[in-house]
Order: structure tokens, then sequence, then C-alpha cells
């Protein structure tokens, strides 16, 4: 399978990102100016957008994701749940994509995963314009992905009745003048955690390594 350029790839899922999260009118212009510009070694002191890897703002060097697995997810033992997602991103790992999105950020199976997420937020449904997470902010949290732990009762009301898991935004940041997505939310059912090859899919999605459409599975 050949190998998308890092910053072609991130481009093309910041802008779906963005076409699902908000309408902004000078968006397409704001992040040429965004890409153009060397944002991946600003001095001021700010979290910065960065498109040259798949960490995507300035103030992480480590992969590292959050999981909410309490309310509305069945009582899910915490140690199950982390053992299933550690399977699926090990197989996520052999996305050929990943060594140029994440292979300069710090990976440790120890500390990828972390249980209890800053400001956790689930929408009533999960649509085009759903933010599960904080929304905008000007300092994004440590987390590249938001993983929420479903139970079936509140996964068929909020990605509906049957569907096994979804994606929305997180975490936005203004740049440029516009907002742009740079945490993603997976919200996955627990009865699905035990299909490591369903769950390497949802996280190859969520973390931009594949298009939407191909991260779902039926």
């Amino acid at each position: 399978m050949a190998r998308t350029p890092v910053r072609t790839r991130l481009l093309t899922t910041l802008t779906a990102c963005l076409a699902s999260a908000l309408a902004a009118g000078a968006a397409g212009a704001a992040l040429v100016a965004v890409l153009d510009r060397d944002v991946g070694h600003d001095h001021d002191g700010h979290p910065h957008l960065d498109t040259t890897n798949g960490l995507l703002v300035t103030n992480r060097s480590s992969l590292r994701m959050c999981v909410e697995a309490g309310a509305g997810s069945g009582g899910a033992d915490p140690q199950a749940v982390r053992a299933d997602l550690l399977a699926g991103l090990d197989q996520a790992r052999r996305d050929p994509n990943w060594a140029s999105a994440y292979g300069r950020a710090r990976f440790s199976p120890a500390t990828a995963l972390e249980f209890g997420c800053p400001a956790p937020q689930l929408p009533d449904r999960v649509e085009r314009t759903a933010v599960a997470g904080p929304g905008v902010t000007d300092d994004p949290s440590a987390y590249r992905v938001w993983i929420y732990v479903l139970d079936d009762p509140t996964a068929d009301r909020i990605l509906g009745v049957g569907r096994p898991a979804d994606v929305a935004t997180a975490e936005l940041m203004r740049e440029a003048n516009s907002t742009w997505p740079v945490s993603t939310a997976l919200l996955i059912r627990r009865s699905r955690l035990a299909d490591t090859t369903a769950v390497a899919g949802t996280l190859r999605t969520a973390l931009g390594l594949v298009g939407s459409e191909q991260g779902q599975g039926p």
C-alpha cells in the first residue's frame, strides 16, 4: 500500500474534520496561510497548529489518549478496556502511514492510555457538527484522541442502533483567524472492544491515518 505524505494527509484530515465541526468562510485561505509558515517552530510560548506530524499541535511530543469508561459503559473493567484498546492500537501502528504521522512522537504502551479525560462531554447524537469534549480552546490537552467507551443503550442513543463506533471532534484551536480540530473523539461500544481488528480500524480513523468512511466497519 502506498504511503500518503503526512502533510497532504493531515491537510485532508483537517479539512474534513473542519467541514464536520464548523463553517468558516475563510477556512481555505487560512489553512494555506498556516501551512505556508513554519508552524512547527514557533517560540512565543503558546501552542500552535502543527501539520508536520499527527499530533497536530506544538505542545505535544508524545502520543497520548484519554479514556472515559465510567458512566454509561455498563461497569466496564478498566484493565480489560486497556488491554483491548492496546491490542487495537498495536495493530493500528502497523498502518503504512504510521511512521510519517507519528514516527517522531514518543510512544509507550505504559503511558499511551490514561483513564479520565479533563473535560468529558458526550453529544446527544454523533452528527456532522458533533463535539465530544471541551470544544474550542487556546490550550489543547495532551490527548490526541479522547476515547468514550459506551454501553449498548448509550451507544444506540448516541451512535445509532447497532452502529459500532464513530468519530467526532473533541478539541479545536484558533489559528490564523480560524478554528481547527486538534483532538479527535472516538466513541465505541464496549461490546466491540474484543474485536481487535474493529478497534484498530476506528483508532486509525481517529488518528487521521485513514478517512472516516474506512474506519467504521459494519
